[in-house]
């Protein structure tokens, strides 16, 4: 932040205050991702976030009404708009960090200090504007695109995204993948029902800390969700008010029409047959009677994506249909024919765009995706470079099924050499669908750094010989592996830290950081060195910050901690994880963040970590030995 520091001077006063400043703002922008903070909002439009203020809230938090009329009062002035017409959606009571309610202004200095206030959602049904205020209204901040609020989405726990996810997945028959976190706001529920309990349920009445979040079909106009959780989403409810599983009605001529056609397929009754789910959704034209590779030239055409199930069948039929219900298709039935050498026996279909999956991360080489099934769960497993196999279940919050197992790099090799003899871009971005009719079939997502093929176990024998050559190779991968660690507990078993898990890049003036959680008492604590020596240690969590503790070093010592950063590679470990070995309980879990990498390990792997990585955890653990 530009101001906060100020201007060293030399007299003894001067440094005292600006250590201070330092001490105090060290705090505030550490970059800990799993503090709490308010959603951004930048007078944009973003109607899924407005909900309904509930008036029984009103009256035990005691919202000053005064506050309000002054907030509802300033956004008219600076928008035109007839305050009239200008209502409160959303609000909650929050310890702002500091004087500047946490929308500091360029080159403002902000007063380190706890601020009681109020964070208010203010909307004309088209654009919202978010505002904080202290307790008493005499201070009213505006979040503007020049002073954005933190946007919590980043700072939602895992165990919580995934188990919000998991809920929305199964309540709107969608894939993961297709899934989105559209807002994620932290909120103090009033009850153990949090807020959402019926008059049958007898509620605790008890402040219960979580989260409030609303997720989207990324392929689907108009469905949004909105859920409570507790803090680690081991309690999640649907607010049912809030949510929006459709924007529009289906057209009673749409839905007779796939009905129709639904019945004709199956040779099932129409009473039979129900429609579960459908989306508006644009879709190709035109390419009907074209067979690959002949050029043609579809056209987007508006319509509905429809999904008809009968008593009998798990899994739903899925058809195209346009505006009015006059052209409808059944998913994967007359698509052009892009057999690449099946002689026949299968046809292939374009991958649609939206249900592709985010192209590979750095380091891997190949990705699997497996869903459906008996159980429909959904497994992940990809091979990085280094020749580890990691394996995880999609919505497991615990990450109890997770499984990290290694081959040697001159099976890696063989394999991307594979990759590329078999020319599997050749099959990029197909689809090689189940028969009609087909159930309880396991689908499966290969993806390259050239591409992505989609099949299933039912039709795989029919398929083109190269991409069964690939699929046989890496099934033997994945069961022959040299080594097999559950989760890990050796130096070959690093694994990359997912991305939404890396915290924020050090402040200016910070030459190091360690965050410890977890053990026995789950506290986390932050450590930072400043490049004058400052050793600030505080308890993230603290509202008092009565657990900050202040040393110092050296500056000779900065120096030499900064050459055995250097001289030992860290960078090399960038973004890695060292996890503990199968078993292991109350550990606790350190990551240490330098200007070029954030690596993370634990008490009960610590013994295991490269030689190189282990000169700075001891030479970091001395720092904390000799500051005064």
């Amino acid at each position: 932040m530009k101001g906060c520091l100020g201007n060293h001077s030399t007299s003894d006063r001067a440094r005292i205050f600006t250590a201070l400043v330092l001490t105090g703002i060290l705090s505030v922008g550490s970059g800990f991702t799993s503090i709490k903070s308010s959603n951004a909002a930048a007078l944009a439009q973003s109607p899924e976030t407005t909900n309904t203020v509930n008036k029984q809230n009103i009256r035990q938090n005691k919202l000053p009404r005064s506050i309000v009329n002054a907030v509802i009062q300033d956004a008219s002035r600076r928008t035109g708009i007839n305050r009239n017409q200008l209502r409160l959606t959303d609000y909650s009571q929050h310890n702002w960090r500091n004087g500047c309610l946490e929308l500091p202004q360029p080159d403002e200095f902000c007063t380190q200090a706890i601020v009681p206030g109020w964070r208010f959602v203010i909307s004309d049904g088209r654009q919202n504007w978010v505002y904080h205020t202290n307790n008493n209204g005499s201070s009213i901040r505006l979040a503007t695109a020049q002073n954005p609020t933190t946007n919590p989405t980043t700072q939602l726990p895992q165990s919580v995204r995934n188990a919000v996810l998991q809920a929305a997945s199964t309540k709107l028959q969608q894939q993961i993948s297709q899934l989105k976190i559209i807002q994620a706001q932290p909120q103090n529920w009033n009850d153990g029902c949090l807020e959402l309990g019926t008059a049958a349920e007898g509620c605790l009445r008890a402040i219960v800390p979580g989260w409030r979040v609303a997720v989207g079909a990324v392929a689907a106009v108009g469905q949004t969700l909105v859920y409570h959780t507790d803090e680690t989403g081991s309690t999640i409810r649907l607010n049912e008010n809030a949510s929006q599983t459709t924007s529009q009605q289906l057209p009673q001529t749409v839905r007779n029409a796939v009905l129709r056609q639904a019945s004709q397929v199956s040779g099932l009754p129409i009473n039979t047959l129900n429609i579960v789910a459908y989306k508006q959704k644009k879709f190709a034209r035109g390419c009907e009677q074209s067979t690959f590779p002949n050029p043609c030239d579809p056209v987007l055409v508006s319509g509905w994506e429809v999904f008809v199930k009968s008593n009998n069948r798990i899994s739903p039929w899925v058809f195209f249909s346009d505006e009015t219900g006059s052209q409808v298709d059944l998913v994967n039935r007359d698509r052009p024919n892009r057999n690449n050498g099946n002689s026949g026996k299968l046809t292939a279909v374009a991958i649609p765009q939206n249900e592709l999956p985010p192209p590979l991360d750095r380091n891997v080489v190949f990705r699997q995706i497996a869903s459906g099934g008996l159980t429909g769960a959904t497994y992940e497993t990809v091979l990085l470079d280094d020749g580890s196999l990691i394996r995880v279940k999609i919505g497991d919050a615990n990450d109890s099924e997770r499984r990290v197992r290694r081959v040697s790099l001159q099976q890696v090799q063989q394999f991307q050499q594979l990759l590329a003899s078999s020319r599997f871009t050749q099959f990029k971005n197909l689809s090689y669908p189940a028969p009609i009719g087909a159930a309880d079939y396991v689908t499966y997502t290969l993806t390259s750094v050239d591409g992505t093929v989609k099949y299933n176990n039912i039709s795989q024998d029919q398929l083109p010989s190269d991409l069964r050559n690939v699929i046989k190779a890496w099934n033997r991968l994945r069961n022959n592996p040299i080594s097999d660690s559950g989760t890990g507990n050796n130096t070959g078993d690093a694994v990359p830290i997912p991305a939404n898990e890396i915290p924020l890049p050090l402040d200016k003036d910070v030459v190091f950081r360690q965050i410890s959680s977890g053990g026995f008492a789950a506290i986390t604590y932050e450590t930072v060195l400043l490049k004058d020596g400052t050793l600030i240690r505080v308890r993230v969590g603290d509202a008092n910050d009565s657990s900050r503790s202040v040393r110092r070093i050296s500056p000779l010592h900065v120096r030499q901690f900064e050459e055995i950063i250097k001289r030992s590679r860290f960078g090399e470990y960038k973004n890695l994880s060292y996890p503990a070995p199968p078993g292991a309980a109350d550990f606790i879990t350190y990551t240490l963040t330098s200007t070029q990498a954030t690596v993370r390990y634990n008490d009960a792997s610590q013994k295991n970590l490269p030689q190189n990585l282990l000169q700075v955890v001891n030479a970091w653990n001395q720092i904390g030995n000799i500051a005064r």
